[in-house]
């Protein structure tokens, strides 16, 4: 009798994990779109219904865990990361993260300085004069709308524009961290 109360346990578990598994993200299932009305739409196999973006943990890495919900606030699907969707999809969702003002828009860069394991930048951004930390180790990753993506030690992101919309001086200190 124990084991058959094992394997309807084990057959629950297989169940919820499989629910769960459908909500994840990858590169095979998951379509997010911007549609004609503005919105996002997010689905799979053909079938899709307007989300909205809601980030969840952790707060300190604001491209992670993003659930994606509907109308009647039921989550559509959890992507873990960013990099885990298809290119098209990814895009979408990268600006509609930067829309939602989750990574700080660089438009001048007035000082970068390395010190021991830690690279201090000093930048004038959209919102203002930010003053942040990398590791040493850290680099630059391509933004999904262009650019730059530049992830600081508290997990707070900003987006360098393409070389040719900075100033000559902003330029020639972002170009050592340019491949």
């Amino acid at each position: 009798m124990q084991h058959d109360n094992h394997q309807h346990s084990d057959e629950r578990s297989d169940k919820h994990s499989d629910k769960h598994s459908d909500k994840r993200a990858d590169k095979s299932g998951l379509r997010v779109e911007r549609r004609v009305d503005g919105r996002l739409w997010a689905g799979r196999d053909g079938s899709a219904v307007p989300v909205r973006m809601v980030r969840c943990f952790p707060w300190s890495s604001p491209a992670r865990m993003l659930s994606l919900r509907d109308a009647d606030d039921a989550e559509v699907a959890l992507v873990a990361r960013l990099s885990d969707l298809e290119d098209g999809s990814r895009e979408v969702l990268g600006e509609a993260l930067l829309e939602a003002g989750f990574v700080l828009d660089v438009v001048e860069v007035l000082e970068i300085e390395e010190d021991v394991e830690i690279r201090r930048w000093q930048v004038r951004t959209r919102q203002g004069d930010r003053s942040f930390q990398t590791a040493l180790d850290a680099w630059p990753r391509d933004a999904p709308t262009g650019g730059l993506l530049m992830e600081d030690v508290a997990g707070d992101l900003f987006r360098i524009p393409p070389l040719d919309e900075l100033d000559l001086k902003s330029q020639k200190k972002v170009w050592a961290f340019i491949d």
